[in-house]
C-alpha cells in the first residue's frame, strides 16, 4: 500500500505578527525526512513540496501584512515489509 506523511516545518521564532515568524530551513526538514525513512524502513517512491498561498481560503490570516506562502514537504512511501511481501507474491 502507498502512503503519504507530512513533514512541517516548525516555528523557531514568534515575532507579535504571524507573517514575521522564522520557521525551520528546508535543509533541516529534509534532515528530519531522511530520519524518519531509516526509522520506520520506508522505501520513498516521491518526494515533493506543498505550497499552500493567500488564494487558499482554508489558510487565511487576518491581519497579515503581506501575502503569505506555507510550504511543507509530503514524502509518498511504501513500507518495507510490504515491498518484501509484494516481491515474494511475484
Amino acid at each position: 500500500m502507498i502512503d503519504f506523511k507530512d513533514f512541517f516545518p516548525e516555528r523557531i521564532e514568534q515575532k507579535s505578527f504571524a507573517a514575521d515568524d522564522k520557521y525551520e530551513t528546508c535543509n533541516s526538514l529534509l534532515k528530519k525526512v531522511e530520519q524518519w525513512t531509516k526509522e520506520n524502513e520506508a522505501k520513498i517512491i516521491n518526494i515533493e513540496t506543498v505550497e499552500l498561498g493567500e488564494n487558499d481560503s482554508q489558510l487565511t490570516r487576518f491581519m497579515a501584512k503581506e501575502p503569505f506562502l506555507y510550504q511543507f514537504i509530503r514524502v509518498w512511501y511504501q513500507r518495507k515489509n510490504e515491498v518484501d511481501s509484494e516481491v515474494k507474491d511475484k
